[in-house]
């Protein structure tokens, strides 16, 4: 191997890239936290917008419990946790018991489509979600399709069961008892109870009902079945198969349902008892054997999939050896919006993994040409039971929620991580249309903490407005680092966010001292800043912007603001840590063309590097490579794209040691500042967010009829914006059509807000896409 370039005297790195600092290389994120927590114990760590505090011993604390569930479920070193939810103080603690317990959590953005958000938790073989009460049932949908998926957490429900806190039993019987009572036949079968659907006719019920007899009729051998219903609503069913049963039995919460039912079935010709009941008293309150359990248009009026899936298992042992449960008129998430619960097919199948006595079950899709309106869409279900003496009980993991948290004790775990763990996998935007999983460990990220809290002397008195998005590696710092110092971490809800004016009345009325966004972020709030009079910002000392360029005029609109900011410029890549070089933003020359990138920080070295990988000389364009503590292990679960990436680093102070090659052109100034000037590939910063043009071209192409796509990232007053171009198959696609096929399949971000339809994509005399010529026809 030959040896690396020698640095000449032009190449200035001698001096600049002097960052070598001692820092506590073996302790871990946790370890910070807890002894933030011991000198700091009464001290506020978290405070929510509506003045709920947490203190670091009360932090501390629950996430001991917390970590202590996770590891008794076999969580630890080695696994990876998915964060799902909001941005609230369970969702703060959930983090901290991830890394307790040695595990690493990934951030997932509830609002990203339902296939995106699967196939992150598949790549990283997710063992566990923490999620919230608003988004369980996004996540009860999606968690079926994930095989590494274990166990499911919802920290803010207080009950043992999910429903049970929002279960209201009597609204649930006065409901069902109106709708039954209805004069109407087809309303009270509980048709035509929605204005905006089509309204069904009498031949589109008795289509319904001669196929949901006829279905479950099929699902057994028995020529004369017994056969339990549960929800038997006004009879419908009832009629079509109580004459045909050596036994029936119909189950409803409403009074007037099971009166109706039996009244329905006498009239028919068969005899049918009647029960009062919820379904998940059933197993209680009836006798079995059933040759088949029938749930017809009754499992999305269930509190959840929890519910079904304990209704469920309760049910296996009141059917016969060769007995079934028929689900008729399932709710396919992916078909439909409809507000009650939804049955992903996925769920039907992998029911035999959490049922053990469940044999077998299969998903039967209608003829969709046979059935009238949102019908059509819907399915069947049929579960299958082993013999009766092979059914052991139910080893279904239960939703864990706040209830099974407060029975572990508050005291830390024995063990943790160590610093050479992963601490979290935070994806960024690929090029090749999937997204990139960057894997940081602890000790990359306890270097990040130490410096900047020693740079900008963080501490005690400090408290953040934590404006950003988990899945932002900005939020890294925001929480971690802050609460590491001792100081407290103020969660801007999303009302607040969404309103700038109650933003500024944050920083005017309480005592935020910290700032860190996105410079977009802020610039949206300064205009609200600036047309008010001066009050209440004197607290405000430390702004921190990066992730995008910085407009030239910003720093000082802020500084006219808010007198004692300091404001701080800050770069790097999510693949080095969330920053690795900073710049003071002193005096402002409004002739710059961007504020200086700055000098790299503690333990980090930048390379400006030619395409021999050879150092250019101050002054020079080239290439930006980062090295040092801060590069992260490279991406999750592609080695292939790791390498490509992170190369091995010529001047390694360690065997080993890589550089990350950021795709960022830049030079060195002749003030040991890097400027920056520019991406080399398709990656661009939208409002803060690092997205690949390619990804969201090739989500664009996944769109019916698009035959070739092309996007660019123009700018303007506001920052960039994406545009996309693109030549239809046939005719023009409506504008609304092609948002929402995106929105399906990207996060809202990257969704382009320009879209225009060409003859053809015009292209360069080498074949490329001519993207000059498509930004001059914006």
């Amino acid at each position: 191997m030959s040896a690396p370039p020698a640095l000449s005297p032009g190449v200035p790195w001698s001096v600049w890239n002097q960052t070598a600092r001692h820092f506590r290389a073996d302790v871990t994120i946790p370890d910070l936290l807890a002894e933030a927590a011991e000198r700091h114990p009464d001290r506020p760590a978290i405070v929510t917008s509506d003045k709920q505090v947490l203190t670091h011993r009360e932090l501390h604390r629950r996430a001991n419990r917390l970590a202590r569930l996770l590891r008794d479920l076999g969580v630890g070193r080695g696994d990876t946790v998915a964060l799902f939810g909001e941005r609230d103080a369970p969702a703060l603690v959930g983090l901290l018991a991830v890394l307790k317990c040695g595990a690493a959590y990934v951030p997932i953005d509830p609002s990203w489509p339902a296939r995106r958000v699967v196939g992150l938790l598949d790549q990283l073989d997710v063992a566990a979600v923490l999620t919230d009460r608003t988004h369980l049932r996004s996540m009860q949908e999606l968690r079926w399709q994930v095989r590494s998926l274990r166990h499911v957490l919802c920290p803010d429900i207080a009950e043992e069961f999910s429903w049970s806190a929002t279960f209201r039993p009597d609204l649930v019987v006065n409901f069902f008892d109106f709708v039954s009572s209805a004069p109407d036949q087809l309303e009270a079968a509980g048709f035509n109870m929605r204005r905006s659907e089509r309204p069904f006719d009498e031949n589109d019920v008795q289509q319904y009902r001669d196929h949901v007899a006829a279905f479950a009729f099929a699902a057994t051998a028995a020529a004369r079945p017994s056969i339990l219903e549960i929800g038997s609503g006004s009879g419908l069913i009832v009629e079509a198969l109580a004459p045909r049963a050596s036994r029936y039995v119909a189950v409803d919460p409403s009074p007037v349902s099971v009166k109706r039912s039996q009244e329905g079935g006498f009239r028919a010709g068969g005899e049918v008892d009647g029960v009062v009941c919820f379904a998940h008293e059933v197993a209680e309150r009836v006798q079995g054997p059933f040759d088949v359990i029938l749930l017809a248009s009754t499992v999305q009026f269930l509190p959840d999939l929890d519910y079904l899936l304990s209704v469920l298992g309760s049910l296996l042992g009141l059917l016969a050896d060769d007995g079934v449960i028929v689900l008729a008129d399932l709710i396919d998430p992916d078909l439909s919006d409809y507000p009650g619960i939804r049955v992903a097919p996925h769920f039907i199948e992998h029911l035999p993994e959490f049922l053990p006595g469940v044999s077998g079950a299969s998903v039967h899709r209608r003829q969709v040409e046979t059935f009238a309106g949102e019908l059509a869409q819907r399915y069947d279900a049929v579960i299958r039971v082993a013999p009766s003496g092979d059914r052991p009980a139910s080893g279904r993991e239960p939703l864990w929620t706040g209830h099974h948290i407060e029975l572990r004790p508050s005291e830390p775990l024995a063990t943790g991580p160590t610093a050479d763990d992963i601490c979290y996998t935070i994806f960024t935007s690929g090029s090749t249309g999937a997204p990139k999983g960057v894997v940081v460990t602890h000790r990359s990220a306890v270097n990040l903490i130490d410096w900047v809290n020693r740079s900008y002397r963080v501490g005690p008195t400090d408290q953040i407005l934590f404006v950003t998005s988990f899945c932002f590696d900005l939020s890294v710092y925001d929480i971690f680092g802050v609460l590491a110092a001792g100081g407290s971490v103020r969660l801007a809800s999303a009302a607040e966010l969404d309103e700038p004016d109650t933003l500024v009345d944050l920083l005017e009325q309480e005592e935020i001292t910290i700032w860190d966004s996105a410079p977009a972020a802020l610039a949206m709030v300064m205009p609200f800043v600036q047309v008010r009079e001066p009050a209440g910002r004197g607290t405000l000392r430390l702004v921190l912007l990066s992730g995008d360029w910085i407009p030239v005029p910003l720093p000082d609109q802020i500084r006219a603001a808010f007198p004692n900011a300091e404001v701080v410029a800050l770069g790097g890549a999510t693949e080095c840590t969330v920053w690795s070089n900073h710049y003071r933003v002193g005096d402002v020359d409004p002739g710059w063309p961007s504020i200086p990138y700055g000098k790299p920080m503690q333990n980090a070295r930048y390379y400006v590097l030619d395409h021999g990988l050879r150092p250019c000389p101050y002054g020079a364009e080239g290439d930006l490579y980062i090295a040092g503590e801060c590069v992260a292990l490279g991406y999750a679960r592609s080695p292939g794209l790791t390498a490509a990436k992170f190369l091995p680093d010529p001047w390694a102070h360690r065997t080993g040691e890589r550089m990350y090659h950021t795709g960022d052109r830049a030079r060195w100034l002749p003030s040991g500042d890097l400027e920056f000037l520019g991406r080399l590939d398709d990656q661009v910063k939208v409002r803060g967010y690092r997205i690949e043009l390619g990804e969201v071209q090739s989500a664009l192409l996944q769109c019916p009829g698009v035959r070739a796509a092309s996007v660019v990232a123009p700018s303007g007053p506001g920052g960039r914006t994406l545009a996309a171009f693109y030549v239809p198959t046939a005719e023009p696609l409506p504008k609304a059509e092609v948002v929402g096929a995106l929105q399906r399949i990207l996060p809202s971000y990257m969704v382009p807000t320009r879209i225009v339809a060409l003859d053809e994509l015009p292209l360069t005399n080498t074949g490329k896409v001519d993207r000059a010529a498509l930004l001059s026809r914006l």
